[in-house]
């Protein structure tokens, strides 16, 4: 799970009652399997310090793969129910009148605000890890661990990277009605320019021309606060390495970061390169959030015979919610080479 994705108390007691739920069925199987003249299988219960490894591999992975994601979830996460298969937010037209009288009669014209829904589905992403019960068995006898955590990390990465490419892509593959997931890259109401520039080669004064491009194409759409930006990983080690001119005292990063509009620069390895992103005042929440119905976790599968797999599922059901107003004005900026 990500730090930054806390779990609700519902959803971490759901998690933990799965947990135990599962090894009361082992031990239950176990004293069945026990009574029986010929040993057939196993009824392995999964131990807690198993668990707190299987939790702390999801928290590593959240921090290596989930850079972009952890970022706006610490802005802004929204809890949502799992029952909610699409989550609203309104869009407001501008309306009333101001009137400026001695005596504080008003005759303004009272009007009615139109209001417009849109949606985000909420998807569940699942990743199941299987190993065989002899499988187990070997385990617990060459090393005395009973679960193989590499297996499950595996399917982790896989799941988190997803997450990490939603927030970046959409998701174009679920369509609820006429809602869809859209990413930073793809999201219609986005502010959008060309910089022309190779940024792993350009010069400071070009990186700094491009920072000027983002402001402008912010300040386009009346969004006035400071502006994260987020660059490619690559990027931004050229940026960090590169002297700004002859005669700065300081790098090309930290001449940018010298903007007092630039709230900071984050370098993300799934952005291509050349391309940057930005939004105007992540931490103030007005741009949308991380809808969460389930942080990043995992769960037992149910086994009913001693002979059954070990079916472990990582699962978590979120999704990234950006916002824009009325007239279709948002926080989001992208800019690409050309």
């Amino acid at each position: 799970m990500s730090k930054n994705l806390p779990f609700t108390k519902a959803q971490m007691d759901s998690i933990l009652n799965s947990r135990r739920a599962f090894n009361g069925r082992m031990s239950k199987l176990a004293i069945a399997i026990n009574g029986q003249e010929a040993f057939e299988g196993n009824a392995l219960a999964i131990p807690l310090d198993a668990w707190r490894r299987i939790d702390q591999r999801a928290q590593q992975l959240a921090r290596s793969r989930l850079v972009l994601f952890n970022r706006l979830a610490a802005a802004s996460n929204i809890p949502v129910s799992i029952a909610d298969l699409v989550n609203y937010y309104p869009q407001v037209s501008d309306s009333g009148d101001v009137l400026v009288s001695m005596d504080g009669r008003n005759t303004a014209k009272a009007d009615q605000a139109i209001t417009k829904y849109v949606g985000t589905p909420v998807p569940i992403l699942t990743s199941n890890t299987r190993m065989g019960w002899r499988q187990m068995e070997v385990l617990r006898k060459g090393t005395g661990v009973s679960l193989d955590i590499v297996s499950i990390a595996n399917n982790q990465r896989k799941v988190a990277e997803k997450l990490e490419d939603m927030v970046l892509n959409g998701l174009s593959s679920i369509v609820v009605g006429t809602d869809t997931i859209y990413g930073l890259r793809n999201l219609p109401q986005r502010n959008t320019f060309t910089h022309g520039f190779t940024l792993a080669t350009a010069t400071g004064a070009q990186w700094l021309t491009m920072v000027k491009q983002v402001i402008a194409a912010a300040l386009g759409d009346n969004q006035y606060g400071q502006i994260s930006i987020f660059v490619n990983q690559g990027d931004y080690t050229a940026a960090d390495t590169t002297d700004y001119a002859a005669n700065y005292q300081g790098t090309i990063l930290q001449r940018l970061l010298a903007v007092s509009q630039v709230k900071e620069i984050v370098p993300v390895p799934g952005i291509p390169v050349n391309e940057v992103l930005a939004i105007v005042d992540i931490d103030g929440g007005e741009w949308g959030g991380i809808l969460t119905a389930m942080p990043l976790t995992t769960r037992p599968k149910t086994r009913i015979e001693p002979e059954d797999d070990y079916v472990f599922g990582v699962i978590t059901a979120a999704a990234p919610q950006f916002r824009s107003d009325y007239n279709g004005q948002s926080a989001f900026v992208h800019g690409t080479q050309a």
